[in-house]
């Protein structure tokens, strides 16, 4: 108890030195000045920030960043990249991937070629071979014109399919975008992989690298061999050739950069099976301690590691870590901070809403922080409904100033005048009116989130969500109530949509 008083004591503290020592200015409040606490609001933040007022859950959540080997395993790795483009990336993995984590180990070639036939000697299983379409494989300037219409359509098809998966949220290409930060850049991957690995990947993640922190889209076989298409022919994905200067431009000395040596096919084909190169490889492994990342048939022993079992998942567990909603989400201080934290989405959202988004989401938040469309099922959503209905919200009831009666058109006018007197609109659409987009579209906010959620949201946005950037106005209560009312007048019933 002396604990528990202390930590809410340092709480509290916390909160009043924020508040009196803010030096920003918005509208007529300075926040330079005292601003007095009321006890409304620190009863909220009690609510939704101290740990004994969570939901118990049924399970232990798996934090995907807190995985014991970060890199891939490496037991098959042959077959999913060439061995050219392995040269390369062992010589120096970020000028091969500009956000490449791995450090360059300073290896010779003589030892990345030992590296490389140990990699193919431990291989387990072939990638199998997928049935494409002829025309497929041609290269564009090959294609007849009825092949080329074919494989536009492919094209724009997986076009669609990689922009409703939000694929650049997580994988910047040749480095822009990858904002989650956890994908590798894109911007070569046609150097690295090839059509039946990408088939065999995109099908089943988790049978390649079960901790891997990309969710298993529930991808059509149709949805896969698109998306294969736009990626092996669109040219973000293929490497850049480097610019002529024009005649007569002034040219700029550079140093020029040392060639790097690759193993070909050929001459991996000819040596693969060279016993004293595997076993050299093996020990330039061991002794690189590649195994301290990575999962490495023959080295397993060296850093053993007890794997999560993972079979007898079920329900919102094995949705979790299907999708991998913790990548960019945060439950209980486990997990992402990319997207909104659900540790109280229950108490928060709307579960009639939640349960639509979750199957076909919709634009809420700037383009660059929407949510991907996984494919879920009515199942899958029924699932994760029920879950953050009953254990994702705050034990302790929450004030909702609508409780008995609906806000009166009197205090949506009152709430719909402060709205736009504040600014609001600089950052958040609304209606046909529409507004800013850096914040979320609160078109249908009325839909989406609990009257309760939005009054601890206004009273203090960055107490609620820690990223936020909207200015606290220090409403009054009446004002508070007034905008609420407006906002939660926000319904599809009532914009017509």
């Amino acid at each position: 108890m002396r604990l528990k008083s202390f930590i809410c004591k340092c709480g509290l503290f916390v909160i009043a030195v924020i508040s009196c020592f803010s030096f920003y200015s918005v509208g007529n409040v300075s926040y330079s000045e005292e601003r007095k606490i009321d006890a409304l609001f620190l009863d909220l933040d009690k609510k939704y920030r101290i740990p004994e007022h969570w939901g118990i859950l049924p399970f232990e959540l798996e934090d995907p960043y807190k995985r014991i080997k970060n890199g891939p395993p490496l037991t098959n790795v042959i077959n999913k990249a060439n061995v050219e483009w392995i040269s390369r990336w062992i010589a120096n993995p970020k000028k091969v991937v500009p956000n490449a984590k791995m450090p360059n180990l300073g290896l010779d070639f003589e030892e990345i070629k030992a590296v490389i036939v140990y990699l193919g000697s431990i291989l387990e299983k072939e990638v199998p071979q997928i049935s494409w379409d002829s025309y497929l494989l041609k290269k564009e300037d090959d294609l007849s014109d009825e092949e080329y219409d074919r494989v536009d359509k492919n094209f724009n098809e997986g076009k669609g399919v990689w922009g409703r998966a939000r694929c650049t949220i997580c994988h910047p290409i040749k480095g822009v975008g990858g904002n989650v930060g956890v994908g590798p850049d894109l911007g070569e991957i046609t150097t690295k992989i090839n059509r039946n690995w990408l088939y065999s990947w995109l099908g089943n993640t988790k049978s390649h690298f079960p901790d891997t922190m990309m969710a298993q889209f529930r991808f059509s076989d149709n949805d896969v061999r698109a998306l294969i298409e736009f990626v092996m022919r669109d040219t973000q994905f293929i490497p850049e050739e480097a610019e002529e200067e024009e005649e007569g431009e002034a040219k700029e000395k550079k140093q020029p950069e040392a060639e790097v040596k690759v193993l070909t096919e050929k001459e991996f084909g000819s040596i693969r099976k060279d016993i004293a190169l595997i076993e050299k490889g093996k020990n330039v492994v061991e002794r690189a301690r590649c195994f301290v990342c990575h999962d490495i048939k023959g080295t397993t022993e060296l850093m053993p590691v007890i794997g999560q079992k993972r079979d007898s998942l079920a329900g919102f567990e094995k949705l979790l870590y299907e999708i991998r909603c913790l990548t960019c989400h945060r439950i209980q201080n486990k997990g992402g901070t990319y997207a909104p934290n659900l540790t109280i989405a229950g108490s928060k959202i709307k579960m009639d809403w939640e349960r639509e988004f979750l199957k076909a989401p919709d634009i809420i938040r700037p383009l660059s922080q929407q949510m991907p469309k996984f494919n879920l099922t009515d199942d899958d959503a029924k699932v994760a409904v029920e879950y953050i209905e009953k254990h994702l919200v705050t034990k302790e009831p929450m004030y909702n100033p609508f409780e008995s009666a609906a806000p009166s058109a009197e205090m949506i006018a009152v709430g719909e005048k402060l709205f736009y007197e504040k600014g609001c609109n600089t950052c958040h659409a609304e209606g046909e009116k529409g507004g800013g987009v850096v914040g979320p579209n609160l078109s249908t906010v009325g839909d989406r989130l609990q009257p309760q959620y939005i009054l601890y949201h206004l009273k203090n946005p960055q107490q609620a969500n820690p990223q936020a950037v909207e200015p606290n106005f220090g409403l009054s209560d009446e004002e508070l109530k007034s905008l609420i009312g407006f906002l939660a007048d926000h319904a599809k019933k009532k914009e017509g949509n």
